[in-house]
């Protein structure tokens, strides 16, 4: 007895089923790589701007102090005795950071200029704050009272408003009488006299 061979038939690759789940392999990768692709492409868009506002920062020109020039600065009033005050300079300079003080170069200082015997005072440099009306004058500073006596000092400091006017850095003097120096000094407002305090020393002439 033969046994007759049975024929199984091959069943045909399901090509419709494979594309679908290459395609769902391409949906899920896709769905996982696009929104990383385009969180990747904000933060380097971020990075891009930072960067480019940071260089455009430090290109930018650096803010300096100016200064505003004064031509044929005066500045005058009176003081609390009624004597005027007249204020020059050889030049004159307003900082636009501190609009009330004036930078002045070769000041002078005019006293009662209206009486008999006015004094008068000139430096190298000097600061007139117009807010309090208070002048600073600095290096080689010389004061002349009007009446015979001279003064030669560092710094000088004048309230315009009553007149006032001291000095903390030595001084020395020469009139009538000779010579004194002194570690400060005052200068009376009534008078005009100036006062030596600390270790005067003084030589006089007959």
């Amino acid at each position: 007895m033969t046994a007759a061979a049975a024929t199984i038939p091959q069943s045909r690759p399901n090509t419709g089923m494979d594309a679908w789940r290459r395609r769902s392999a391409l949906i899920r990768v896709l769905r996982w790589f696009l929104p990383a692709l385009m969180g990747a492409l904000v933060i380097a868009l971020a990075g891009y701007f930072t960067l480019s506002s940071i260089q455009a920062g430090d290109q930018l020109p650096k803010i300096t102090q100016t200064e505003i020039k004064l031509v044929g600065a005066r500045f005058m009033g009176r003081m609390a005795d009624g004597r005027s005050f007249l204020i020059g300079a050889g030049s004159a300079a307003r900082s636009d950071s501190l609009m009330q003080e004036v930078v002045l170069t070769d000041p002078v200082l005019t006293l009662g200029g209206e009486t008999g015997a006015p004094s008068r005072m000139t430096a190298r440099r000097g600061v007139y704050d117009e807010k309090s009306r208070i002048l600073r004058l600095s290096g080689d500073v010389r004061i002349d009272n009007g009446k015979g006596q001279r003064i030669a000092t560092n710094d000088s400091i004048i309230d315009t408003r009553t007149g006032k006017i001291t000095g903390q850095k030595g001084i020395s003097g020469d009139g009538p009488l000779g010579q004194v120096q002194a570690n400060s000094y005052e200068v009376d407002r009534e008078t005009g006299r100036v006062i030596m305090k600390g270790r005067v020393r003084a030589r006089i002439e007959k």
